[in-house]
């Protein structure tokens, strides 16, 4: 007799996965006494391990009597395993039910709980430090101009991006002067650069620029953290950003940089056009990434490879996407969007890997459940932090 099948069929049941057909196949196996060695050996080995085995209290004393006439070799052939066999189902049953039960209490008691102290997503919210130093909240500042620098005006739209347009017959007077835009965690801003590139800066980031690009050879950003660029065409005026250690040049192209200092690499993903990665240590060479590659720079290494672009711009297009991802890495987004801090109290759940997709728009608790649902893990909601069991 197949000792794996009977394991399988008796996990089926107890999870109350198991078809009519399977429940049926294992009766029938329990009443076979072709299978009394197998059974008595898989209930004394395989039974107690059961990690809930708390579930057996209220059944504890048609345990003692099976032992008892277990522990009587000259009996083990003479023993009535249909009736025991009808026993042992009746038990697992009323096992699988004790689990349903008890984990929709739990389930129910978590919901509950993470309803009451749920979070809510992250927003449009930035500050603008201009290059005289005066700090603008942009979430706070009304639409319409916000101040003029250097030929060019700044003005905050009604869809709530920032826009930079040079002024008619105006001149860039200070082509050193830079603006510095930033966001906190739980933010997330667009903006229009002065030669019309197009930046959607993530949350937690942090992006560097000349208020005008008038009088440089090179149009310069610098990033930290992590954005999307949409990179206006100009082959006289290359387009470069430094960030995390490599420096990333384009003519007119679309490619998204993620250079968080508590990811394990800077990654670089091109989504149209072509790009030139440049590390800035001197040991590692430069490579060009086509359209659905990705780079991903250390200090040791820079690597290329073949990625679904839509899962890394996922925050862009306000998702969260997971693709067999780890969850320290989903969790570190999380984190960022929705500000809050997460502990871990089992080391072991960091080995989990999930896929699914959330709106990145709904509260902290769907993205709870969503990864509740795929595993054993479980998630308390404390004030700002996320407590992983």
């Amino acid at each position: 007799m197949d000792r794996n099948k009977i394991i399988y069929l008796y996990l089926r049941c107890r999870n109350q996965t198991a078809t009519a057909a399977e429940q049926e196949d294992f009766r029938l196996m329990l009443a076979d006494p072709k299978t009394e060695d197998v059974l008595h050996d898989f209930w004394n080995a395989y039974w107690p391990e059961d990690p809930f085995d708390d579930a057996y209290v209220e059944v504890a004393r048609y345990e003692e009597i099976f032992e008892e006439i277990s522990a009587k070799p000259k009996l083990r052939r003479s023993i009535r395993w249909p009736q025991i066999a009808a026993a042992a189902m009746v038990l697992l049953m009323a096992a699988a039910g004790w689990f349903y039960t008890r984990e929709n209490i739990w389930k129910k008691t978590t919901a509950e709980a993470v309803a009451k102290n749920d979070i809510v997503p992250g927003g449009n919210k930035a500050y603008l430090t201009l290059a005289n130093g005066k700090k603008i909240t942009l979430t706070d500042a009304v639409n319409g101009t916000l101040a003029s620098q250097s030929g060019v005006q700044i003005t905050k739209a009604a869809d709530g991006k920032l826009v930079y347009t040079a002024l008619p017959q105006k001149s860039a007077t200070a082509a050193s002067a830079h603006n510095t835009i930033e966001t906190p965690k739980g933010g997330q801003y667009q903006i229009s650069l002065p030669d019309g590139s197009r930046v959607w800066l993530n949350t937690d980031s942090r992006l560097s620029y000349p208020v005008s690009f008038a009088a440089q050879r090179e149009r310069t950003v610098e990033l930290n953290g992590e954005a999307y660029f949409e990179v206006a065409k100009d082959k006289d005026h290359p387009f470069q950003v430094k960030s995390g250690g490599q420096v990333i040049r384009v003519l007119g192209t679309h490619f998204n940089i993620n250079s968080y200092q508590d990811e394990e690499a800077v990654k670089t993903t091109l989504l149209e056009g072509a790009v030139e990665v440049l590390p800035l240590s001197g040991q590692l060479k430069s490579m060009v990434l086509k359209p659905g590659q990705q780079s991903v720079l250390t200090a040791a290494a820079l690597q290329v490879k073949t990625v679904e672009v839509n899962d890394v711009v996922d925050w862009k297009n306000g998702e969260f996407i997971f693709d067999n991802e780890p969850l320290p890495g989903i969790m570190r987004k999380v984190a960022r969007w929705y500000n809050i801090e997460v502990e871990y109290r089992n080391p072991q759940s960091r080995q989990n890997t999930f896929t699914g997709s959330v709106s990145k728009s709904d509260k902290i608790g769907s993205i709870l459940k969503m990864l509740e649902k795929t595993s054993k893990l479980r998630f308390t909601v404390a004030g700002s932090k996320i407590i992983v069991d």
